[in-house]
């Protein structure tokens, strides 16, 4: 493996953050290499100061992630109905319609009313469709509090958005620029004359055979070679026009080549679009999802929502500002799926405890995002052979996991985070610990692992993560950082199988964290 590309910034022997100490590890930082220009980023004065590559490359700005791009506050919204919780029979039917009726409700500032369960247990099967600008709310996480006690064949609980794709409308206009680095807010295209401030758009980057040339993923053996494809569609919110140039209101987190292909910038239609809707204040169980006889089922081509991979509490599809906050939930096979049709999506205090993964079954994610602008805070996971945070094919981002942690029930269990799939780019993972002697935080090539996953990720951040050992990799023509990793860095798994072995990603003070604390925070501080 080639040398790790190393730099210094401030450094912390020992800082508490959220009930974790971050302390200084006893293992000896990697050599440095030839230094090659990276971009990095450090404190400076009490604010965060960034210096790009060569290429104009920078550490992506995250702070636009979450509920209403992180600038307001998840609302409180007023009970409209109340319902007890039942001695026998199936909730789930009563739920429904009480949902329902909330959402004929007149709406203020986009929400209609809060469902509230009472105290005890509501038998639910995995079909709650939650509306627009409704809220499902219990009475508690605790012993005296709401438990959905999951029924029937193992699916989401509750589902939030339809399953439609973004749809262009009109023409598309072609971004003019050779390079649209990645951090970028500002891009140029042929023709802004369609283009106005408060639109939302969608930036598209195709992923085409010269890109797929490029990176090395032809090259995948047993059929799983790339083939172009849409790509990545970034949904972004135009906050200024200035002649043929649009602002946006979050960066680009892939680097946008003309020599690949380019991009375009399209209006867009989302049919089944929610918004405003959101679970709190409750617990769930899945232990009846568990003796389903089709629990060990791996997912295939055919069977995309089997088995443990299927049993979540919550879908969110095409959504935009929605959330789930103060939620527990035990014995599921998984937990949260945030897909790419879904926007400005917080998950906050959420526990997903007790996973239940059969032996020899690939591991599934607790937290899979593959939407953009998407906050994940302050979450556990408890599980053995689990991705605790992780992302999908080709998710746009800026995403952020952050102040969370995950731990093997065995001690010695898989316990991984980090991008699945397929480029994913542009996901901070911010303070976060995975307890366990197999525990590790992974941007890598996978190679013909899955369904040829190939390079992972791209462009992510690891901010003071902490874990037994963590692999950061640059991908051909992008860059994954780590800053303050704690652990042994360690080569990729499928290192030896490529025909190129990968370069290391840009590690920033290995073995010792840094300051901020929180990338993610800091960030947020700083746009005020």
């Amino acid at each position: 493996m080639t040398p790790a590309r190393l730099t210094t910034v401030v450094a912390a022997g020992a800082v508490a953050v959220g009930g974790i100490v971050w302390a200084q590890s006893d293992e000896q930082p990697a050599q440095a290499g030839p230094q090659a220009q990276s971009a990095t980023v450090e404190l400076s004065q009490g604010r965060l100061a960034y210096t790009p590559d060569k290429r104009g490359n920078r550490i992506p700005d995250f702070s636009s992630a979450g509920y209403r791009g992180g600038r307001t506050a998840i609302p409180e919204v007023p009970v409209a109905a109340t319902l007890s919780a039942a001695d026998k029979g199936d909730d789930t039917g009563r739920i429904q319609a009480a949902l329902d009726k909330a959402a004929d409700r007149p709406a203020g500032d986009g929400v209609h009313g809060a469902v509230l369960l009472g105290p005890g247990e509501f038998r639910v099967t995995a079909s709650l469709k939650l509306p627009g600008g409704v809220v499902l709310r219990g009475s508690g996480t605790g012993s005296s509090g709401t438990l959905l006690r999951a029924q029937g064949t193992p699916g989401s609980l509750i589902t939030i958005g339809s399953d439609a794709s973004y749809t262009r409308v009109g023409k598309r206009a072609n971004i003019a620029d050779p390079y649209v680095p990645v951090g970028a807010t500002k891009l140029a295209v042929d023709n802004a004359a369609d283009f106005k401030r408060g639109e939302r758009i969608v930036v598209q980057r195709p992923t085409t055979q010269p890109w797929i040339n490029a990176i090395g993923m032809d090259k995948i053996p047993g059929g799983e070679a790339w083939t172009p494809n849409s790509g990545q569609l970034s949904v972004r919110t135009i906050t200024a026009v200035s002649g043929n140039t649009l602002t946006l209101d979050a960066p680009i987190t892939t680097a946008i080549e003309k020599k690949y292909g380019g991009g375009t910038v399209w209006h867009y239609t989302l049919d089944g679009q929610v918004s405003d809707a959101g679970v709190e204040n409750l617990a769930a169980d899945a232990t009846a999802f568990t003796k389903d006889p089709d629990y060990d089922r791996p997912e295939d081509g055919k069977n995309r929502e089997a088995g443990a991979f299927a049993s979540r509490l919550l879908t969110v599809n095409a959504a935009r500002d929605v959330w789930a906050k103060d939620v527990k939930l035990t014995h599921f096979g998984s937990g949260f799926y945030v897909n790419d049709n879904a926007s400005r999506v917080t998950i906050e205090d959420a526990q997903d405890l007790d996973m239940k993964v059969p032996d020899g079954l690939a591991p599934p994610p607790a937290f899979m995002v593959g939407g953009q602008q998407v906050l994940v805070r302050d979450t556990t996971v408890t599980g053995d052979r689990v991705h605790a945070w992780t992302t999908q094919a080709f998710a746009a981002g800026p995403n952020v996991f952050t102040r969370s942690t995950a731990k093997s029930l065995t001690g010695s269990g898989q316990v991984d985070a980090g991008p699945h799939m397929r480029w994913a780019s542009g996901t901070l993972y911010d303070q976060l610990t995975i307890t366990s002697s197999d525990s590790a935080f992974i941007a890598a090539n996978a190679w013909d692992g899955g369904t040829g996953h190939g390079w992972q990720g791209a462009n992510n951040v690891f901010w003071n993560t902490r874990s037994a050992t963590y692999t950061v990799l640059a991908p051909p023509t992008a860059d994954n950082w780590a800053f303050g990793p704690t652990g042994k860095q360690v080569p990729g798994k499928h290192d030896a199988a490529l025909p190129t072995t990968p370069d290391v990603g840009t590690i920033v003070s290995p073995g010792t964290p840094v300051q901020p604390a929180s990338l993610f925070t800091q960030q947020v501080r700083d746009r005020g």
